[in-house]
């Protein structure tokens, strides 16, 4: 049969379709050498029988040390250090280092000298009441919200037993307070438009194992103490502060039926009243000023505020490992050992790793470092430890660096569609693809990764200077000291930028960072054997895949395109060798709803929506699948164009988070 070029565009379009569909098959061979290798023949660990082992063999349990790197990380880092002390493992054996950047302290030292002076000025009727979405407006707030604490008795004694309010008070009141006064700065900007997911969200982080119905009543009784600091506030600012409470109430008594809107329009009366009296009071305080500093720290804390607090919280306690904080000084040069400047120097995450480990444990023979969202698995320090007692009981050589893989996935439902998508098959690839890159490249990532302390003084530290400092370190360890990691089977959740375009300049510096590590071989190597092997692989699994996925995308688009100008003549196939090839693309839906109900064990279950229906709709953006895919390797050739022209990012760039 002659065939014309519209039957030949069909049938190559058809056969660069099942070649990728081949590619995509070998997830299966990657799964299966993963498996094998590490994840079936991890070993049954306890504390006991870990420790049994070692006694057995007189070798003594490494001493590990926890780095964890946290610049403007408020937001995430109060529950990471109680995951990382909450391991198991012998407390006296590790310890979790925290180190912060003086430049956030120093931004906020700024920010709060400006705030309490303009609630302070206002309060005391020199200006105006501002506008709470301003931080001195959030201040007056959050001092209204102390005073409505305060009265929690009075709430009691018009409500009458009440079980939300007993959910309330079992969270303390440093806590408490700035829930309430997130509850009552939404309830001004929102009004009445329904339940406020992000308040119920704080809830639920606060009081883990609430079911839905009590939960609702913690929320109900929230808002019986957020609704007066709402009218007060605006009675403050000379607004209708009855009409706005009449409206709330209505919000309060939907959020509960126990609570009639009478009930809460009564509540709400005297106590607004109240809280406007008492405010208006402080204005005669000599301690103002002060109380305001108090309150910037609690509603707008930063990094080292919440360190300070969670230092003071564990060197209370006997039964968990020593937390520390230390902080970087803005004009430290970056180098392992280096030395202050007098001027700032650029702040990166190998800058502030490099000053950490001047202060770790002299006897830790370890460290680990983290994210300031992390959560391993707790048993990663007691595989460690096995894998440390079983080299040297068997006297075989030890890996000197261990990496395990990272789920991208706490904040699943925060993120948008594509960024959903991306982190599912991250994750996918961490688990099964990252043990075969060991094979050509010794990759090391800059979280849930665990390097010997002497191999770390033995090469330098961190490069400071470089976008990827992790990938360097990898690279460096092995062309100086013959260091290649080992795969580590035990993971660890984290997130992944909420949109596209945080996800696009995260992955656009790992793109130019890679292709900064290799020049930097490039310029810095002896032409070994062992670097051109290694650079290599670097370009094959770096520059060489991007271009070539890149250029896969384009090809359903060109197909399109052809098709529309009548150059695709799909009739020379028959019509069920063309249902087979629909078929076919089907799996990758069917795959992509798989890995999220393999990975939703790691997702933040306080950040899931309340109502089925929203679950419903987080779980059908899978369907965009085809659109994220053509968008999955834009960073990564954008970066190579960048990088040809001599452009590209330039300066280490933190990561967005998402608040928990």
């Amino acid at each position: 049969m002659q065939l014309d070029t519209a039957a030949w565009v069909y049938l190559v379009a058809v056969g660069l379709h099942l070649f990728f569909f081949l590619l995509f098959l070998r997830l299966l061979w990657w799964k299966r050498y993963a498996d094998t290798r590490y994840w079936k023949r991890r070993p049954a660990l306890s504390l006991e029988r870990v420790t049994a082992r070692a006694r057995e063999h007189g070798i003594a349990l490494p001493r590990v040390s926890l780095i964890v790197p946290a610049r403007n990380e408020a937001d995430v880092i109060e529950r990471t250090v109680d995951h990382l002390a909450g391991l198991t493992y012998p407390p006296h054996l590790y310890e979790v280092l925290v180190v912060t950047d003086e430049k956030e302290a120093q931004a906020a030292a700024e920010s709060r000298t400006a705030a309490v002076t303009g609630a302070a000025r206002a309060l005391r009727g020199c200006a105006d009441v501002p506008d709470p979405d301003t931080q001195a407006g959030g201040l007056i707030m959050a001092l209204v919200a102390g005073l409505a604490l305060d009265g929690i008795g009075e709430v009691s004694r018009r409500l009458g037993p009440n079980e939300g309010l007993r959910h309330l008070k079992r969270i303390p009141a440093p806590l408490l307070r700035p829930i309430i006064w997130d509850a009552a700065c939404r309830l001004l900007r929102k009004g009445s438009r329904g339940v406020d997911h992000h308040v119920v969200r704080s809830l639920r982080s606060r009081l883990p194992g609430l079911g839905q119905e009590p939960l609702q009543r913690a929320y109900a009784a929230l808002l019986s103490l957020a609704i007066p600091c709402a009218v007060a506030f605006a009675s403050l600012r000379g607004e209708d502060g009855a009409a706005l409470g009449r409206r709330l109430a209505s919000l309060a008594a939907q959020a509960h039926h126990s609570l009639t809107r009478e009930l809460i329009l009564s509540l709400c009366t005297a106590l607004a009243a109240n809280l406007t009296a008492r405010l208006e009071a402080l204005a005669a305080d000599p301690q103002l000023e002060q109380r305001l500093a108090d309150a910037y720290r609690e509603v707008y804390p930063t990094t080292q505020d919440i360190m300070e607090r969670k230092v003071a919280e564990y060197s209370r306690r006997k039964d968990a490992p020593a937390v520390r904080h230390v902080v970087v000084p803005a004009d430290f040069d970056g180098r392992l050992g280096g030395r202050r400047l007098g001027v700032p120097v650029p702040s990166t995450k190998g800058r502030a790793l490099n000053w950490a480990l001047g202060f770790i444990d002299g006897r830790s023979t370890w460290c680990g470092f983290y994210d300031a969202e992390s959560r391993p698995d707790s048993r990663v320090l007691l595989y460690l430890a096995h894998r440390v007692v079983e080299a040297r009981a068997a006297d075989v050589p030890l890996p000197r660096i261990f990496q395990g893989p990272v789920f991208q996935v706490r904040n699943w439902y925060d993120m948008g569609a594509f960024c959903k998508l991306a982190s599912l098959f991250t994750a996918i690839s961490h688990e099964w693809h990252l043990p075969v890159v060991y094979r050509s490249i010794p990759f090391v990532g800059g979280t849930n990764v665990f390097v010997e302390t002497r191999l770390l003084v033995e090469i330098g530290g961190f490069d400071s200077t470089t976008l990827t400092e992790d990938l360097e370190l990898g690279t460096r360890a092995w062309l100086k000291a013959r260091a290649w990691p080992e795969y580590l089977p035990y993971p660890s959740s984290e997130q992944t930028p909420p949109t596209f375009m945080g996800f696009y300049r995260q992955r656009l510096r790992w793109a130019s960072g890679h292709i900064q590590v290799m020049r930097k071989i490039r310029a810095e190597g002896d032409g070994s054997p062992e670097q051109r092997r290694l650079l290599r692989s670097l370009w094959f699994k770096g520059q060489g895949q991007w271009l070539f996925y890149q250029a896969a995308t384009l090809v359903p688009l060109t197909v399109l395109i052809l098709w529309a100008l009548g150059l695709v003549d799909p009739t020379v196939l028959p019509p069920a060798w063309r249902y087979g090839l629909h078929m076919v693309s089907t799996v990758y839906i069917g795959f992509a709803v798989y890995i999220f109900l393999r990975y939703m064990r790691y997702v933040d279950p306080a950040s899931r929506p309340m109502m089925w229906l929203g679950q419903l709709g987080a779980v059908g953006q899978i369907l965009v699948l085809p659109l994220a895919g053509f968008l999955f390797p834009v960073p990564y050739f954008s970066a190579l164009v960048l990088a040809a022209v001599g452009k590209g990012p330039s300066h280490w760039v933190k990561t967005p988070r998402t608040r928990e």
